[in-house]
């Protein structure tokens, strides 16, 4: 492995750091919600963060990956895109509040929840603001700011929300700190860009600012698209059956987010990389992408085993409400969406930083109309199964499209070199949660030890033996 393992992992646990301290924080703010107010209010954020989430592609504009990839290149057009990213958001975000106002008054949600989304939404400027500066601190490969404003941002964002809920405050209250924490984050970040980098004379330039839209579009184009196909579920459910059932399906897939936020951050710590790595052949591309597919694999596997397993039991620990094990029929379909991921997590980098996010652009606009097609009949009739079910199929779909294009542009992709090994540790695991009785913890630990045993054996196996295996890993955490 010849990544700079130093520069890379500690960019990717920086990521991690301040992705999982916003999901971490969002997933125990479902958690308190649904355990002070109930069901009904669970469904009503889930719904307003669901809208938000697609909202503020629009607010952003694409821009965000356009920055990591032109400032990585010329460092120098820093403080360039900074001014002129600025006023295209703003422009955008306003453009997005009354598109969502407009949404909001099309759909006929009752009151309580058009407030919820409504109020929520003034923080879709500060968000977009936000993702500006952490796009230049991510061309820069300094991703360490982005967790040294989320993290304390985000600590005191759970604080203030429990102590507002446990004194009988309401959803409304929740909101505001949102929307708090979304305001100090970004005057934050636009600090630290303005002092921490070198200063830069630039100014409003109205051609630059069309030009750089029109490069963003294309992103804005495939962000949006991902956006609404990922909410798809959640927008039929909220239509077809209620805020209730919102909630449950909710509850299902924030099991998923820890290993999903893993993806991310090593994806978006990579990415940086990439760029600089395209070349003809691509053989430097396909070594990272190869790397990067094989270690989530391995994360990806006995994550899935576990879910399938041990989700009704993991929703009743972390719920504490009997409502929310509805969930487990959907959870044990939608584990399976936890290997797809990895391909695309890793392919959709691999086609961006080759300048192939036309055929990205493609590939969610197909996803898009196949989640729609499939999701409204199997959601009428079979409700959350229903929606897991087109959750499953939506997401082979996409890994299949982004596979295919990067296999050719690799001129393969070894698969069965990277998943042997983890799949047959993988079937010891199973093997084990298949006879295995006692509780869902003892279960999950000893099942979790024979797959990281089995997986051992395999490397130092294939390694020539423990020798040659220490040797190879000693010199690789040296360097």
């Amino acid at each position: 492995m010849t990544l700079s393992l130093r520069k890379t992992g500690g960019n990717a646990l920086s990521i991690l750091t301040s992705d999982v301290m916003n999901r971490a924080t969002s997933f125990v703010l479902y958690a308190l919600v649904a355990r002070h107010l109930g069901a009904h209010e669970f469904g009503q954020l889930s719904l307003a963060l669901t809208l938000f989430y697609v909202f503020q592609v629009l607010s952003v504009a694409g821009l965000k990956t356009l920055t990591i990839r032109q400032v990585t290149k010329d460092r120098a057009q820093t403080r360039l895109y900074f001014v002129n990213g600025c006023t295209i958001v703003a422009l955008f975000s306003f453009v997005s509040l009354v598109g969502l106002f407009a949404f909001v008054r099309l759909m006929g949600y009752p009151a309580d929840t058009t407030r919820v989304i409504l109020l929520l939404s003034l923080g879709l400027f500060p968000y977009a603001i936000s993702a500006l500066c952490e796009g230049i601190f991510q061309a820069w490969e300094q991703m360490r700011y982005i967790a040294f404003v989320n993290v304390p941002v985000n600590i005191a964002k759970i604080g203030a929300a429990l102590v507002l809920l446990l004194t009988s405050h309401g959803l409304y209250a929740v909101v505001l700190i949102l929307l708090s924490s979304l305001i100090v984050a970004a005057g934050s970040e636009i600090w630290i860009v303005l002092r921490r980098f070198p200063p830069q004379r630039a100014s409003l330039d109205l051609h630059f600012s069309l030009v750089t839209i029109r490069s963003a579009i294309t992103f804005l184009g495939i962000d949006g698209t991902i956006a609404v196909m990922s909410s798809i579920n959640v927008l039929l459910l909220s239509k077809l059956a209620s805020e209730t059932e919102v909630g449950i399906y909710s509850a299902a897939t924030q099991l998923m987010v820890p290993l999903l936020l893993v993806y991310q951050s090593i994806a978006q710590s990579i990415f940086p990389l990439m760029c600089r790595k395209v070349e003809p052949g691509f053989q430097s591309l396909k070594r990272i992408a190869v790397q990067a597919i094989e270690v989530l694999l391995v994360l990806a596997l006995p994550a899935v085993a576990g879910l399938f397993f041990l989700g009704e039991w993991v929703l009743s620990v972390l719920y504490k409400n009997p409502t929310f094990l509805q969930a487990s029929p959907a959870l044990r379909i939608m584990a399976w969406v936890l290997i797809s991921q990895v391909f695309t997590a890793v392919l959709g980098q691999v086609l961006v930083a080759s300048h192939r996010e036309k055929v990205t652009l493609r590939i969610v606009a197909v996803d898009t109309l196949v989640n729609l097609l499939v999701g409204w009949p199997l959601i009428r009739f079979f409700g959350l199964r229903g929606a897991a079910i087109a959750l499953l199929m939506t997401r082979l779909v996409d890994c299949f499209q982004h596979y295919i294009p990067v296999s050719r542009l690799f001129s393969g992709i070894p698969l069965a070199k990277i998943t042997w090994r983890p799949i047959v540790a993988a079937a010891c695991m199973v093997a084990y949660l298949l006879v295995a009785a006692g509780g869902g913890s003892l279960r999950g630990v000893s099942a979790t030890l024979i797959y990281a045993a089995v997986l051992l054996a395999l490397i130092i196996r294939a390694s020539g033996g423990l020798r040659q295996f220490k040797d190879k890993y000693l010199l690789l955490w040296s360097e």
